[in-house]
This record gives structure tokens, sequence and C-alpha cells, in this order.
């Protein structure tokens, strides 16, 4: 499967207030291992499928996020 996204991850993120948890926790994940695909994500943050790509388009729009 294709990976969706390549990370471009600062390390403030954890600290940002705009973002959600689980925003957060998507953007550590991928700072450990960009790697993952989508589902992994969502069994990894325990999250539905849906709820991570609304994660990711959202932290794609807010420009933490690009396509490869």
């Amino acid at each position: 499967m294709k990976k969706p996204y390549y990370k471009e991850l600062p390390l403030f993120h954890i600290y940002d207030s705009d973002l959600t948890g689980s925003q957060k926790l998507l953007m550590t994940l991928l700072l450990i291992d960009d790697t993952y695909d989508i589902y992994t994500l969502g069994c990894l943050a325990k999250q539905p499928t849906e709820d991570v790509i609304l994660d990711l388009k959202e932290l794609k729009k807010q420009g933490y996020l690009q396509d490869r």
C-alpha cells in the first residue's frame, strides 16, 4: 500500500497548543517511524481509520505534512 504522507516534523509539534491530542499522537508516531500506513496508524493510535484520515488531512492543511 502506498504511504499517504511524507513527514516534515518539527520537534516543537508536541508542545503546539493548536493540535488536538490525537493529532499530536499521530505526529509522534510518524516521528518514530514514517513507514506506517493509515491502517497501522489507526491500530497504534486505537482510532478508526476514518478519524486518522481526517486528522492527517487537517495536519496537511496546517502545513505539518506534505504529499510525497
